[in-house]
């Protein structure tokens, strides 16, 4: 099926006659324009509708329309162009984006609309945890890009250079390979710092027996890529080699027990069962991992508290870690495809104790 179809059938299997989108990453979704602004509608017998500016019209055009989408820029408003063609083609009730849509852009739809709107829920989300290849393609090659930019930026990793110049050193090195943006804040941070698990980078200036934790993706067609890596720059004490075995270890654990029908909470428990067993179970208080895609955070997750279970086509991070405040901490971080009894791992970079 193709994404019109799909989401043609998510509005005819929740009872509606149509379905309205507005949130950016819903837009790029249905129609693989990234950073559409607008309006698309589409019916439940099929039909797409593109709104947009004319600052995208043209581009949305030769984007969209072979998808099968009717393309046009609104001489009024979205809501006022929505209801013209729900009474054009009859709509009486209309899927919506409660999830993301702000309340004032409800209103604004809710008294312009001739119809019924009916929340979508989880519709939106459950319908893109399901990756097709093509979305794999575009995870991969983001990730292939962070590899490779990572790569190139460990050589500048020395005392004395502070986590703000390498970080520009590595989001430059992103762009300059591909990537489109950066998937969240890139996290790179040293010595104590590596204690917060998403600590902020500083002036602070790398030492000689530091832990390194670099959490960090790019972006290829609006979806994202993300891992971690910690790294030692120097030497390492036993105690910290012993923490990143660990850590190791519980990662290792939970992407075996990662599989089509076993639960966010039984992978969860496969990783956090051995940091608790070594005695450091009050030091990982994050779940294991989640979904990526064109968000960042995505559903599924692997977590103490997500009873669902996983299906083919869901990608999931596995990232335990262990926090030791004021000292050090240690998180490693790989993506896993799920291809039915397949696991694929796409990540490729390496994840052995580095000393740099």
């Amino acid at each position: 099926m193709t994404r019109l179809e799909k989401l043609a059938a998510l509005a005819k299997e929740k009872g509606c006659d149509g379905l309205l989108i507005t949130e950016e990453e819903n837009l790029c979704y249905a129609t693989g324009f990234v950073g559409l602004e607008g309006m698309v509608l589409i019916t439940a017998d099929g039909k797409g509708f593109c709104h947009t500016d004319s600052r995208y019209i043209e581009a949305v055009e030769n984007a969209v329309s072979p998808l099968g989408y009717q393309v046009s820029q609104p001489e009024q408003g979205y809501p006022a162009c929505a209801a013209a063609l729900c009474k054009k083609e009859g709509l009486q009730k209309l899927l919506f984006e409660d999830r993301a849509m702000r309340v004032s852009d409800f209103r604004r739809y809710e008294s312009t609309l001739p119809c019924q709107l009916e929340p979508a829920r989880d519709g939106f989300s459950l319908l893109r945890e399901v990756k097709e290849e093509e979305e794999i393609q575009h995870i991969t090659a983001a990730q292939r890009i962070a590899e490779q930019a990572l790569q190139e930026t460990l050589p500048l990793i020395k005392p004395g250079v502070s986590e703000r110049e390498l970080v520009a050193e590595l989001e430059y090195r992103m762009s300059r390979l591909g990537s489109t943006g950066v998937s969240f804040s890139t996290i790179l941070i040293s010595g104590p710092k590596t204690s917060m698990p998403h600590g902020v980078p500083s002036e602070k200036k790398l030492e000689t027996g530091d832990f390194i934790t670099i959490d960090f993706g790019a972006m290829v067609a609006g979806y994202h890529s993300d891992m971690t890596r910690t790294f030692a720059l120097g030497y390492v004490t036993d105690e910290m080699k012993k923490i990143y075995n660990i850590v190791l270890r519980a990662q290792l654990a939970g992407i075996e027990a990662l599989s089509v029908g076993a639960t966010g909470i039984e992978v969860d428990a496969a990783a956090r069962d051995i940091i608790k067993a070594e005695g450091y179970g009050d030091y990982f208080g994050h779940g294991l991992g989640h979904s990526v895609g064109l968000n960042i955070h995505e559903e599924p997750r692997a977590s103490w508290s997500y009873p669902r279970a996983f299906q083919s086509g869901n990608v999931i991070t596995m990232e335990p870690g262990i926090y030791l405040p004021g000292r050090f901490g240690v998180r490693i971080e790989d993506m896993i495809y799920l291809d039915g009894e397949k696991k694929q791992n796409l990540t490729a970079f390496p994840k052995d104790l580095c000393i740099l």
